[in-house]
Parts: structure tokens; sequence; C-alpha cells
């Protein structure tokens, strides 16, 4: 019986430990678990996005998709054969892209960026902010900057401010030291409304 016990708790504590994570951009950003709580932004679509993410932490609902985040083949590097994640997400959500990133057996203490990227084949690549080089019709979007733990491990919720319409992109986990693609998932679909 105690063994049932002590994994649930186990469970509902790493549940519990995620980061909660609002992004505006990549160095504009509101961390929800810091200890106080920040005020909104002014702009009325960003609080709009602010109190809708910060209302879907507290509701702990189950999200509709999840995909595995794996190394690349040839065109990325591995860092080690262990290394994974995963991104759970709402399928569709008011002002943003809702998610919760895991990542395991990176390097340790150590900065990743995250991204969104697009193909000009595909909805929600023009929504995206950059082109990929100065004259490509394919954009992306790196969103954050996060340090791994002391193990190589990384889990946060977060809340990613976006234009609304309909998104089928990559996910990436960059090393910031290199630009180097480490994790990624194919094409999936959201959409912000």
């Amino acid at each position: 019986m105690k063994a049932p016990l002590l994994l649930a708790g186990l469970l509902l504590a790493s549940r519990l430990c995620a980061q909660q994570i609002v992004v505006f951009g990549e160095k504009d950003f509101y961390v929800l678990d810091s200890g106080s709580v920040p005020d909104a932004p002014k702009e009325t679509d960003r609080a709009a996005f602010f109190d809708a993410f910060k209302a879907d932490l507290a509701r702990h609902a189950p999200y509709e998709g999840a995909f595995d985040l794996v190394s690349p083949p040839a065109w990325g590097k591995t860092v080690n054969a262990g290394t994974r994640g995963k991104i759970q997400f709402r399928t569709s959500f008011p002002g943003g892209f809702d998610c919760r990133l895991t990542l395991e057996n990176l390097l340790p203490s150590h900065e990743y960026i995250l991204t969104l990227n697009g193909n000009p084949a595909k909805a929600g690549n023009d929504l995206l902010p950059k082109p990929v080089t100065p004259n490509s019709p394919e954009k992306y979007y790196d969103f954050l900057i996060v340090t791994t733990d002391a193990h190589g491990g990384y889990d946060a919720r977060l809340g990613v401010f976006l234009k609304p319409g309909d998104y089928d992109v990559r996910c990436y986990v960059k090393d910031a030291s290199d630009f180097k693609i480490v994790l990624y998932r194919d094409f999936f679909k959201f959409q912000v409304r």
C-alpha cells in the first residue's frame, strides 16, 4: 500500500515542480512561480493571454496533444543516447501556445534555445516573426532561452504569446553555444484563437 501512495506523491510533486512562465519574447517573459506574482502586462491582448494562461494553470486539466522530442538525424547533433523530451499542449488556446515541456539528459547547467519553426507550405509560417535567412520564405521564432538543471533536465509550463491563427510547425531545442538542434518534433498542429 505504501508503494502506490509514494508513487502518487512523486507524480504529483513532479507535476507541481514545473516552472510556470508566460513568454512574450526571448527576453520578455514572466516567471509566475518566482515567489512574487508579477503584474499583468499593460497591453490589452497581452494581459488577456497572461490571465488566460494563469487560469489554465489553476485548472490542472490534462493536455489534448502530446509528442516526444527526439534527437535529430544527421542535420543536428546528439548530446547522448538518453537525451529526450516531451511536449504536451493545448490544441487550441486564446492568445498563444500553452504547453508543458520536459527535457532529459541534456548537458547539465547549459543554455538551450526553444524554437518554433515553420514551412512556407504549411499553416502558421507567416505568423512567425523571423525568416530563417534574409530572403527565405521559411520563418521561425526563438521564443525562450532556458538553462537545464544540474542533471541536464528542464521542466516548465509555458504560455507563449503568438499571433492568432492555425499553426503547423516544428519544435526545436537548440544548443545556445552553437545553434545546433539537439531535440526536435516534426510538424504538429495547434490553433491560437
